[in-house]
């Protein structure tokens, strides 16, 4: 069984949200307050419910103000969790949480509702199946397992040797024996040969003995004669779970005589010694094992794994290997993982059908789950294949421009600039994320933002520009541009320039400045190019030259780098209209 759907209603920031989640790997992604703490919290609280260990509650901060113009409401408080059952076994372990639907199918369901009551202070119902009030037994909620690393987490301290580290639970959960009873029995001979091993030794027993006297010795003084108190000392408990509380992870250095087989001269590193990324590695795959260990153990029950920015101090390359271990673990193990992440290195990574994009627009949090979206299974396998780690930026961006050409990607950023007012339109300031497709593979990202059904789409606009390539003759546009134009629906306009981006620049008004830095470039063939009153004549002498040269993307960054430096030629400078328009749609809906 799994989580297949998470409604939570009036929670901090978030009004009504309802999210999709596939078996295995969840990776919610989404820009700085976009909920995802929120929703990793949520979780916690419903899969904790039943541990007599919770470390999170609901308080009265949780529960979300709607405004209006009267007065500040605040609602319940409501968690509704729909687990999909893939064993018919299951509904009869959860048989309190399972509710049958009017066509037949079943499915398992927990919900939860917190309130205020007219002295506010916070109450609470908890039922299972379909109808409120269906009680569940405290050995259904003890199934229900989960463990959280959270954004801050402190490795070497969850790792210390103290009572309770994750170290000792690992352990302690870890089966000598089959049978329940005899590993309890067996557990207890390890302590007590251990604690034999110590005692038998004299030189050990001696040096305790010493000490016991001295503490004894200033007992008698203290103590009356009818009443006398004396200590004993013990090098180690008898109980099995209070030994291994006592082990401690070192990290070895690998010498050269190590690698060559003599452990004798081995030396190891401290935690504290430890990078932070390395230790965050280490508490995290004895997390693993412990919860693996425990699903092993407990077969029916329902294990989830909650981490937030699992990118937490580590490079890039950690990442990639950290996160393809992730998958692997989806697919070999039996829990479920959600993953909180502002990370486009590990959104590269991700299966898209694994990926819920999180975005907060207008102080509405919404979610798409990408396995839910308009995508094609072919739009999935492209971006799969495709979306690198800078095209997903887009994911987190609060607008997008498509463009097919490193040219238009150089310039469109001064270009917004040079159009701004007070900031207005600049894509860098209004989180506007560019992506160069290199190509004309529109379709594959569009699909992102312009179903009929708006639930399907992104809720950012996007901007496609694209040359129209009109033939000189008949004046009609190519195909492929006539095809990215049947593209414009919903969040998602298309802005064709007439022939080409270079010649819609030289139109607009900028010859001058477009001829002096190609003739800077190829200064004979700059001197070659025919010269016409019709301006749009001249532009496609102008253009031949460039294309014959192959200088298109060298001219557009000497373009870039002489607007960005010289403030006459970027006044002077006139950015061309569908340019923009499609600026001004993706930074303000304009």
């Amino acid at each position: 069984m799994y989580i297949e759907k998470f409604i939570i209603k009036n929670f901090r920031g978030i009004a009504d949200l309802a999210l999709h989640f596939s078996k295995g790997l969840n990776v919610l992604i989404g820009e700085n307050n976009s909920s995802k703490t929120a929703i990793i919290d949520a979780l916690r609280i419903c899969l904790s419910y039943g541990n007599q260990k919770r470390d999170i509650y609901i308080s009265y901060p949780d529960f979300h103000i709607e405004k209006t113009e009267i007065s500040d409401t605040l609602n319940d408080i409501e968690f509704h969790l729909h687990f999909k059952i893939e064993d018919p076994a299951e509904a009869g372990w959860f048989n309190d949480l399972l509710s049958v639907q009017e066509d037949g199918t079943q499915d398992l369901q927990l919900h939860f509702r917190y309130y205020l009551d007219e002295e506010e202070r916070i109450r609470y119902k908890v039922w299972g199946g379909t109808n409120e009030g269906q009680a569940i037994a405290p050995e259904i909620l003890f199934l229900l397992y989960h463990v959280h690393l959270d954004a801050l987490r402190d490795a070497e301290n969850h790792l210390r040797p103290i009572r309770g580290n994750r170290l000792g639970q690992l352990y302690a959960n870890i089966q000598i024996d089959p049978n329940a009873e005899t590993d309890k029995e067996k557990k207890k001979e390890i302590a007590k040969k251990v604690r034999e091993a110590v005692d038998s030794d004299t030189d050990w027993t001696q040096h305790i003995g010493k000490g016991k006297e001295k503490i004894n010795e200033h007992l008698r003084e203290t103590s009356f004669a009818s009443k006398q108190q004396q200590v004993e000392i013990l090098f180690l408990p008898f109980d099995f779970n209070r030994l291994v509380d006592n082990l401690k992870i070192q990290m070895p250095i690998y010498t050269d005589e190590l690698l060559e087989g003599d452990s004798s001269k081995q030396k190891h590193f401290e935690l504290y010694q430890n990078g932070l990324g390395y230790n965050n590695l280490i508490y995290t795959a004895t997390v693993l094992g412990d919860l693996k260990q425990r699903k092993e153990l407990n077969k029916e029950s329902y294990a989830a794994l909650l981490i937030e920015e699992p990118e937490a101090h580590l490079h890039p390359q950690l990442q990639n290997l950290f996160f393809k271990y992730l998958n692997k673990l989806d697919t070999e193990q039996g829990f479920q993982i959600f993953i909180s992440s502002h990370s486009p290195t590990i959104t590269a990574k991700s299966d898209l059908k694994s990926v819920v994009v999180l975005q907060n627009q207008d102080n509405k949090v919404s979610a798409l789950s990408l396995d839910k979206s308009g995508l094609s299974g072919d739009n999935r396998k492209y971006l799969h294949k495709f979306l690198d780690v800078t095209k997903s930026q887009l994911f987190f961006s609060n607008g997008v421009i498509l463009v097919e050409g490193i040219s238009e990607s150089l310039l469109l950023p001064i270009f917004s600039k040079i159009m701004e007012e007070n900031g207005k339109y600049d894509i860098e300031s209004a989180g506007v994320e560019l992506v160069n497709l290199n190509g004309v593979a529109f379709s594959h990202f569009a699909n992102l933002f312009n179903n009929d059904d708006n639930d399907k789409n992104l809720k950012t606009r996007c901007s496609l520009i694209t040359d129209d390539d009109r033939d000189k003759e008949t004046d009609e546009i190519a195909s492929r541009a006539k095809v990215a134009s049947e593209l414009e629906r919903k969040n998602l306009k298309v802005f064709l320039a007439e022939q080409t981006f270079e010649f819609e620049l030289f139109i607009a008004g900028n010859k001058d400045i477009l001829i002096e830095i190609f003739k800077e470039m190829h200064p004979v063939a700059a001197g070659r190019i025919i010269e016409n009153a019709d301006v749009k004549i001249h532009a496609t002498n102008f253009l031949e030259k460039v294309i014959s040269n192959k200088a298109k993307s060298e001219l557009a960054h000497r373009l870039a780098v002489k607007l960005a430096s010289d403030e006459n030629a970027r006044n002077a400078f006139v950015v061309p209209t569908y340019l923009q328009n499609a600026i001004k749609y993706a930074t303000k809906g304009e």
